[in-house]
């Protein structure tokens, strides 16, 4: 299964959600591929600190991650799709042919700017969020 989370510029709470997924999915032995994308997202920009901290409380290591912008493509491959916000779901739709179903809404505030709490309150969030997800595998 390939589950693709999608937020604004994929370097805080996409990023984070793709660790988590995968290390809950490893822990769980689930056949699940994580990945992440922005709807602004500038190329190749490295996570934030806070988002590596605060993942890192969940076994995810995103030292390696490298922001991308999401794609047609990568919507098409996708089994799910999990935005932050509403907004995000409404531009995908817009944006691409997906089906509105495939896609869940987490309702997620962006962290940037706000401090470590805000990230470790995102993160917790989302590992809530993608063990709900889990649950349906």
């Amino acid at each position: 299964m390939i589950l693709l989370f999608v937020c604004t510029g994929n370097t805080c709470r996409s990023p984070m959600a793709e660790g988590i997924a995968n290390a809950l999915a490893a822990r769980r032995g689930l056949p699940l591929f994580a990945r992440s994308a922005g709807i602004s997202a500038l190329e190749g920009c490295a996570a934030t600190e806070e988002a590596e901290i605060a993942a890192a409380e969940y076994g995810a290591d995103l030292s390696g991650h490298r922001s991308c912008r999401v794609t047609a493509e990568m919507c098409a491959a996708a089994d799910r799709i999990a935005v932050m916000t509403e907004s995000h779901r409404e531009v995908l739709l817009r944006a691409f042919d997906i089906p509105a179903e495939k896609i869940c809404v987490l309702n997620l505030p962006d962290p940037y700017g706000r401090g470590q709490d805000a990230y470790y309150a995102a993160a917790a969030r989302i590992a809530e969020a993608v063990e709900e997800l889990l649950e349906g595998m």
